[in-house]
């Protein structure tokens, strides 16, 4: 199986300009939203697996990546209204939507009609604060980058915490994680703080009751540093119209990372039955 070829592009929206990546094919759309403090290269290892079946589409969320960082705007709202003008602007309908951890959130609060987006699934969206929670992770990151140091000092501090929160995380993680959050400015964790005291669900539920589309959780070991309780997750499949909700025991928080062909063929069962068929034949089933 070869990499996909990613094509780099920017698109300029009513209140900011994003970078997005794009790999065509005659086939359904996906368009992949990233979690908080990464970007659009969280999606390019399951591009390859992703890529025979579908036409990707992945962004780099404001404040993130190679998007622009404007000085303020960083609501679950503010970031929905960007995918709402980027499906608009380029006339895109028939989309699945796949959001992971923050852009699953951010997938609950999008408003478009089925015939633009048939399908969404939420990969492992934190609707809740689990105990051993990643906000204390969040309160130090904040803290780093609320300070004026020097670049160097700020990649040290940044890997320490990384570290501190994950021992077991990898060097090429780490180096990944750190370089990406160094390009996020303090406002966006300011802002997401703010928001989610007391956890999203509450706020997300109006949301999940008027989504018209099959939607798909998608739920993470939190042994295995899983974000979304399982109470959480049966409160939110149920307020879906047509909500569904799927565990990956062997998954950490990144489903699409650490079970790829699990993930894969989760995604392929769901747009099946949601979008048109895809151009290439289905793989056997994996079993999460």
């Amino acid at each position: 199986m070869t990499s996909v070829q990613f094509a780099s592009r920017t698109i300029d929206l009513p209140t900011v300009r994003l970078h997005y990546v794009e790999a065509p094919a005659d086939a359904p759309i996906l368009l992949l939203l990233h979690g908080i403090g990464v970007d659009w290269r969280v999606w390019q290892s399951i591009g390859r697996r992703l890529q025979p079946y579908f036409h990707l589409y992945a962004l780099d969320l404001r404040g993130h990546g190679q998007s622009e960082k404007p000085l303020h705007g960083y609501s679950l709202a503010d970031y929905a209204a960007d995918i709402e003008s980027f499906l608009d602007q380029l006339e895109l309908q028939d989309v699945t939507l796949v959001g992971s951890s923050l852009g699953g959130l951010i997938s609950c609060v999008v408003e478009a009609s089925t015939a633009v987006i048939p399908g969404r699934i939420l990969v492992d969206p934190p609707l809740t604060w689990r105990p051993a929670a990643s906000r204390a992770l969040f309160e130090a990151i904040l803290r780093i980058k609320s300070e004026e140091l020097a670049p160097e000092e700020q990649s040290r501090q940044l890997s320490d915490a990384l570290t501190e929160d994950n021992p077991q995380i990898g060097g090429l993680q780490r180096a990944y994680l750190t370089k990406t959050w160094s390009v996020v400015p303090p406002v966006v964790l300011r802002d997401m703080l703010a928001e989610s005291a007391g956890g999203w669900l509450p706020r997300l539920l109006p949301h999940l009751e008027t989504i018209e589309s099959p939607v798909l959780i998608m739920r993470a070991n939190p042994e295995l540093g899983g974000v979304l309780m399982e109470e959480a997750a049966a409160t939110a499949a149920a307020a879906l119209p047509r909500g569904s909700l799927e565990y990956f025991a062997k998954a950490g928080h990144a489903i699409h990372g650490t079970r790829p062909l699990a993930f894969l063929d989760s995604v392929l069962r769901f747009t099946q039955e949601v979008q048109r068929p895809p151009t290439q034949p289905l793989p056997a089933s994996v079993k999460a």
